[in-house]
């Protein structure tokens, strides 16, 4: 799998994609691994020392999983933050936050789409998720604001009991 280092112009493009959240800078060194994942690294390597190891050795990645660049079904250019990469900018991250009740955060668990109650009306587009203090992940809000699709893997979800 090819891995990309981003130069500053495909990373200011990628904060730019995230500047509806709030984020305005990163610090970290943003790697792209395969078509649409990108990774912060903040380690002692410099791009040249990566792309060496790269060559002599097959990595997948390096740094952690904050987020997804691509094109979706319609053309359209998306930008989405990961779990991990919310916890890592969680100070930056002020707008488009959308608080769960604690029956929405029951369904959200569950992998469930959340219906909106009118207090909670937002833009359609990504928002960050939030239960009490925590970030709980990324949704998508539809066009007219009242229905949010979750991302949240399944690997992450509750499994429904059987009474």
């Amino acid at each position: 799998m090819r891995i990309d280092v981003l130069s500053r112009a495909k990373k200011k493009k990628f904060v730019v994609g995230l500047s509806d959240l709030g984020i305005e800078k990163i610090p970290q060194m943003l790697v792209r691994s395969g078509k649409e994942r990108i990774r912060a690294f903040s380690g002692d390597l410099d791009r040249e020392k990566i792309m060496d190891i790269w060559h002599l050795l097959p990595i997948e990645g390096i740094g952690l999983y904050v987020g997804k660049d691509m094109v979706n079904r319609n053309g359209v250019r998306e930008v989405r933050l990961a779990l991990d990469g919310m916890h890592v900018w969680k100070e930056q991250l002020t707008e488009r936050v959308l608080e769960l009740t604690e029956k929405q955060e029951k369904e959200w668990f569950l992998g469930r789409d959340i219906e909106l109650g009118p207090e909670q009306k937002v833009e359609a587009g990504f928002v960050s998720v939030k239960s009490g203090d925590d970030f709980v992940g990324v949704g998508k809000v539809n066009s007219d604001g009242n229905m949010l699709f979750g991302f949240l893997p399944k690997e992450r979800r509750r499994k429904e009991r059987m009474s």
